[in-house]
């Protein structure tokens, strides 16, 4: 027996020539002498010393299965071709090749009332594939191994005819079964017809069976919609499985109108806490509640979880936390775990002080005077500065008192520090320190847990936030954490009335919203969101005459009580910083392309908004009715152009285009030579190692380092104001798999992460790495960093200024 191989990649690996390779063409290659060891054991040596994506994309012919040991045609050798991954599985798992529904197994999980007694409502089918001689494939084994031989559709359908034949026998009639089906079987015409013939023979009545479609495959929402609906005027009920974690996103969910929307243990494991978990289950919850769906949650696994879901007013919910999967279903009550009413959604005060502390610049004591006055010639506006001995907070000096002449020391020039603040201090906290401390505008110093300086804030942005806090209350954006709803209406409604008219309004809108999230998926539809939420508040808030609020799904409003004569600026300021941050939420082919397509074929631009600026010039505002309409208007007309406009209201409006901003495209150069800097710093297990490096770059909110290996070497150097967001630990874990580690080995350069939900800091971040090198230029490790949206918009605003 031979074996051919039409090989696509370049190089082929130097260890074939051991194993017989012998060219017989530019691609095609044959091994001789397979008797010898076997073509079990010669597929095996093959893809342990081959590159697996170029593996994947090769065919094999073993020549062997044509008869005679050679090929009598082409048309016979075409014929026998297949993927050499189809090969190696058929020679693994011969058994695979027979008929399934002799190894196809049936279990079922219970869905259970949790918003009463833990009465079961219903069962799950659950595939499983009983190999002779081994262990029990689980569902996802089982199909995957049914991919690689092309069996899929044949698993699917044995699957589904044993849980008809099961459900007949051992459920009874009046207690629903859902049934997992694949959307490309489900796309079938025939298949239908087959499914209703399988339950009148087994007297299976159409209001017990739920059709589960499972997230195994991308599929045109419209034509899912299509044949679900076909499902439906037959009696039938729709599932939507996994959502929050797959293909199915809003479209889906819109466009299909299941009965039944399951979330994705992702979503629901560990929720409570989660603040951006939080958020997306109570959008997925209030859209399905919208759209007359039932909410069923999966994955639960710890009474905190149940707690959480019963708090969100979840109805249904299946996991180990209820019962395994078993061949004989549960029939009954099951009891429901004892819960804890602390875990429980509970609103809460997202107030953090470090969210809006500024870094400021800091001298060490012992700092010569000459270059403290160096330092203030350098930065002409900077007023004051904040004096540290060994990291902790000790004075303050005045830029007068550094400049005079006579003064001889730093010391000498020092003032005592008004108030420092701990970096925990409640909102209520701040309120009372202001009304104790009715001082002047001298800021106030933040200290860590440790006493260590962490940065300055004005009383002044206390106030504004303190003020914005009382007036919003809970009409606050999940997301955004910006005013929104009710509360913002009447803000533009009274503002409008005290300057009769005379206001100026800014509408900011995300350009191609939907058809970026229809593309990218709604987590990365929030990131977006929130990335230009970060943005504008980092350019426009902290004065009392602005109020920055967020005024839909992709839309935000900046109310301004005076005028701005650097608006237009400020506003192209804004265009620049998001279109460099969110351009980390794209494919990187889209970026090349420089703009994505959906599936009409339609081109969006990357990263692009649109600003109407209404400012009364073309007349008086009656009210935000009248303001919306004219910035709609205004916004039409921006939308016309492509990329980022801002559209000023006049006779006639004024259209300007997104203008490039020096410096913005190079933060990430900037952020990975800072990373690269940290190399020289000093490193241990000691999880306050890396505490200077955050006090001196208060963008990072994490860092480790792994070794040459990608194992972790030290636990994770968090930064203060991080406490109790992340976890620490993690020496000892491999992190080989990680694309950082992955990217940075493979090519030996810096690595810059597309925008991501961390689970970690239950944030969306981005991560850095750079290399690490021996004295031979040999990669003996890797420095990596993280940073949230909110530090990244921080230091976009930093780099602009």
């Amino acid at each position: 027996m031979e074996l051919l191989l039409k090989y696509e990649g370049h190089y082929p690996p130097t260890a074939w020539e051991r194993l017989g390779a012998v060219r017989l063409g530019n691609k095609l290659w044959r091994f001789d002498g397979v008797e010898h060891q076997g073509l079990a054991a010669l597929l095996a040596e093959l893809e342990q010393v081959t590159d697996s994506k170029t593996l994947a994309e090769t065919l094999a012919v073993p020549l062997g299965a044509l008869g005679d040991g050679r090929a009598s045609s082409s048309v016979d050798l075409l014929d026998a071709a297949m993927p050499f991954g189809t090969l190696l599985t058929r020679q693994r798992f011969p058994w695979a090749l027979e008929q399934l529904d002799r190894r196809v197994e049936i279990h079922f999980q219970p869905i259970i009332e949790i918003g009463g007694q833990g009465q079961i409502y219903a069962h799950e089918a659950l595939c499983r594939l009983s190999p002779p001689g081994g262990e029990v494939l689980s569902g996802s084994d089982a199909f995957s191994l049914a991919a690689r031989l092309g069996r899929q559709d044949d698993l699917d359908l044995a699957a589904q005819y044993k849980a008809l034949s099961l459900k007949a026998e051992r459920i009874p009639a009046g207690m629903p079964m859902f049934l997992n089906v694949m959307p490309s079987t489900l796309l079938y015409e025939d298949w239908l017809p087959q499914l209703l013939n399988w339950m009148r023979e087994l007297g299976v009545d159409r209001r017990d069976l739920v059709i589960e479609v499972v997230e195994s495959e991308r599929i045109d929402a419209a034509q899912l919609a299509e044949r679900c609906d076909a499902l439906r005027a037959q009696g039938l009920r729709i599932a939507l499985d996994d959502m929050g974690a797959g293909f199915n996103g809003l479209a889906t969910l819109a466009m299909v109108r299941a009965e039944f929307i399951k979330i994705d243990r992702s979503l629901v494991h560990e929720a409570q806490g989660s603040r951006v978990r939080s958020v997306l289950l109570e959008a997925i919850v209030s859209m399905a509640e919208r759209l007359g769906a039932t909410v069923i949650a999966e994955g639960l696994e710890r009474p905190e979880d149940l707690a959480f879901c019963q708090g969100l007013g979840i109805r249904y919910a299946q996991g180990f936390l209820f019962a395994m999967p078993e061949p004989m279903p549960r029939l009954g009550r099951l009891s429901l775990p004892e819960t804890d009413d602390a875990w429980r959604t509970q609103p809460q005060d997202r107030f953090r002080l470090t969210d809006v502390v500024d870094p400021g610049i800091t001298f060490e004591l012992n700092t010569p005077i000459e270059a403290v006055r160096e330092q203030f010639r350098q930065i002409p506006h900077l007023p004051w500065a904040v004096v540290v001995d060994d990291a902790n907070p000790v004075a303050i000096v005045q830029r007068g008192r550094a400049m005079t002449s006579s003064t001889r020391s730093l010391a000498a020039a020092c003032q005592p520090l008004r108030r420092t603040l701990p970096h925990n201090t409640t909102l209520a906290g701040l309120a009372r320190s202001l009304y104790v401390d009715r001082g002047d505008s001298e800021p106030w110093t933040v200290i860590g847990p440790d006493g260590h300086y962490l940065g300055i804030i004005e009383p002044m942005t206390l106030v504004a936030h303190i003020l914005t806090r009382q007036e919003y209350g809970a009409n606050l954006h999940p997301l955004s954490q910006l005013p929104t709803g009710p509360a913002l209406r009447q803000a533009i409604e009274a503002r409008l009335g005290e300057r009769r008219g005379a206001l100026g309004l800014v509408y900011i809108d995300l350009d191609h919203f939907k058809a970026f999230n229809d593309r990218y998926g709604f987590i990365r539809g929030d990131a977006m969101i929130r990335t230009l939420a970060e943005i504008l508040r980092h350019v426009f808030i902290g004065r009392p005459d602005r109020l920055l609020g967020h005024i839909g799904g992709d839309d935000f409003i900046l109310i301004l009580d005076g005028e701005e004569p650097n608006l237009l600026e400020q506003l192209q300021r804004v265009t620049a910083q998001f279109h460099a941050l969110a351009s980390h939420l794209y494919d990187a082919a889209d970026l090349d392309r420089g703009y994505f397509a959906t599936e009409d074929d339609a081109h969006h631009p990357i990263a692009s908004i649109s600003v109407a600026c209404v400012n009364g010039s073309t007349g008086a505002l009656r009210d935000s009715v009248a303001a919306a309409e004219r910035a709609a208007y205004l916004k039409k007309l921006g939308k016309a152009e492509w990329g980022s406009v801002v559209v000023v209201e006049g006779s006639p409006p004024t259209v300007h285009s997104h203008a490039s901003i020096r410096g913005l495209d190079d933060w990430e150069e900037n952020a990975l030579a800072t990373l690269q800097h940290l190399l020289g710093m000093p490193r241990s297990r000691d999880p306050h190692a890396m505490d200077a490096a955050f006090k001196a770059y208060p963008f990072f909110e994490m860092l480790f380092e792994l070794d040459a290996h990608g194992v972790q070497r030290y636990p994770n150097w968090i930064n203060p104001n991080m406490y109790g967001r992340i976890r620490a630990g993690g020496a000892g874990a491999s992190r080989a798999q990680q694309p950082y580690y992955k990217a940075v080995c493979d090519t030996g350069r810096p690595f810059v992460s597309s925008i991501y939900l961390s689970t970690a800091s239950e944030d969306f971040c981005l991560t850095i790495a750079v290399p690490i090198t021996d004295e031979a230029g040999v990669l003996s490790g890797v420095l990596v960093g993280d940073l949230n949206l909110s530090s990244m918009a921080g230091l976009l605003d930093r780099r602009a200024e």
